[in-house]
């Protein structure tokens, strides 16, 4: 997958260690993420505490989509065994 960083967002990793990340926390309290760049590749992302919440909300339902297909499909599948005990399954599946 493709990741798009605006260029106006990137901070080296260098900065950090020069004590001027303060600045870097400040844009992040206005609302605008900060791309921590290592080797030129992003390594971290800040966000403030709403972005956190949201991503965090959206990664939940996310899931729970996920959970509610895989149980749409087993519902419909057309596999409709019954099996007594695990032998009995261990047996269909050898024999499928």
């Amino acid at each position: 997958m493709q990741l798009t960083i605006p260029v106006e967002t990137m901070v080296p990793i260098s900065k950090f260690s020069r004590g001027t990340a303060s600045a870097e926390f400040a844009k992040v309290a206005d609302n605008t993420p900060v791309t921590v760049m290592k080797n030129n590749q992003p390594a971290y992302f800040i966000l403030n505490e709403h972005d956190y919440r949201h991503f965090r909300e959206i990664e939940v339902e996310l899931e729970e989509m996920k959970n509610a297909e895989a149980r749409r499909q087993a519902q419909n599948s057309e596999y409709d065994n019954e099996f007594d005990d695990t032998k009995d399954f261990m047996t269909y599946v050898d024999n499928l």
